[in-house]
């Protein structure tokens, strides 16, 4: 997500001494850094930076770090990362993390949890409807009826992270190669949101939450979440069980944090007392796939038949 911020923004990226490595989407960054300069007193704590994504972000990251407690963005390179195990990673403080909206989503090994989310939501035109039925569902967007009709987010991650892997579980190849039928593009959501901001227009968008908000302010705009719940990009958070991380955890999971994160980006918290005002559920899909050691190449499966 290319929020155009200035390099100065980075101010502890290079820290290899950080006690907490932190990957956050950009809007949330400044606000973190601030709020944990307030809190920890100390700069040289921390490494957080904007959200890196891919198979081996971890990993290089590792060979050079490391830290008590790790925040991550995506599905890839985290959870299933080889560098991660048996380096005593779990999940502390964990009471701290049991906000109502992600109950039903604690990991069953007890290594991660989920901090936070991106939802992915549908905006629909109905100027553009020609007699078609908004969907409800976020597969529905692959009947025939919606073919040649659909904008996806194509920012680097969006697609990978959420769009294939959702559809993959649910649909399989088949359903991969609907969605491919009903898209005629993939646009970044910024460009999305800009009336005019694309050559044709879709029936169907599919974007962040905090972009569909904005989206849906426009004529004829609807924003629709998905009734079976939005799927999210997972944001996890996993630690070593020692005191440092205990204290930084602590300070971490408070309900300040969680309010950065819905402020900031209405991304939902699993913060026990923010309050995420979500108009319906969140739908997850699930440890056993993150961690999968066959979820890279499943991605590069379900983008190869997109991209044919």
């Amino acid at each position: 997500m290319n929020c155009g911020l200035a390099d100065t923004l980075h101010f502890t990226a290079e820290n290899k001494e950080a006690k907490l490595l932190g990957r956050v989407p950009c809007v949330i960054q400044l606000p973190l850094q601030e709020y944990l300069d307030k809190e920890l007193g100390d700069r040289n704590i921390y490494n957080i930076a904007l959200a890196e994504f891919g198979e081996n972000w971890l990993s290089d990251l590792l060979e050079k770090n490391d830290p008590d407690v790790i925040i991550g963005v995506g599905i890839e390179g985290m959870v299933n990362n080889a560098a991660l195990k048996n380096k005593g990673y779990t999940c502390v403080n964990g009471d701290l993390l049991q906000n109502r909206d992600f109950i039903d989503h604690a990991d069953p090994k007890g290594n991660f949890a989920l901090f936070s989310c991106i939802p992915l939501v549908m905006v629909a035109d109905r100027s553009q409807a020609n007699g078609r039925k908004i969907p409800e569902k976020f597969t529905d967007v692959l009947a025939e009826e919606y073919t040649d009709s659909v904008v996806y987010p194509d920012d680097g991650h969006m697609l990978d992270g959420i769009i294939m892997t959702y559809i993959h579980k649910t649909a399989g190849d088949d359903g991969v190669k609907a969605f491919k039928r009903s898209c005629f593009a993939g646009a970044h959501p910024s460009q999305m949101i800009k009336p005019g901001g694309l050559d044709r227009k879709p029936f169907i968008m599919l974007m962040p939450w905090v972009f569909a908000k904005l989206k849906a302010m426009q004529p004829n705009m609807e924003l629709i979440w998905p009734e079976d719940g939005a799927p999210i990009l997972p944001i996890v958070v996993t630690a070593k069980e020692n005191d440092n991380a205990r204290a930084i955890t602590e300070v971490l999971f408070r309900k300040e944090v969680g309010d950065i994160f819905v402020k900031n980006g209405f991304f939902p918290s699993a913060s026990t007392e923010t309050d995420n005002k979500l108009p319906g559920k969140l739908q997850f899909v699930g440890w056993d796939y993150l961690y999968s050691e066959k979820l890279p190449e499943i991605i590069a499966h379900c983008k190869s038949m997109i991209q044919q």
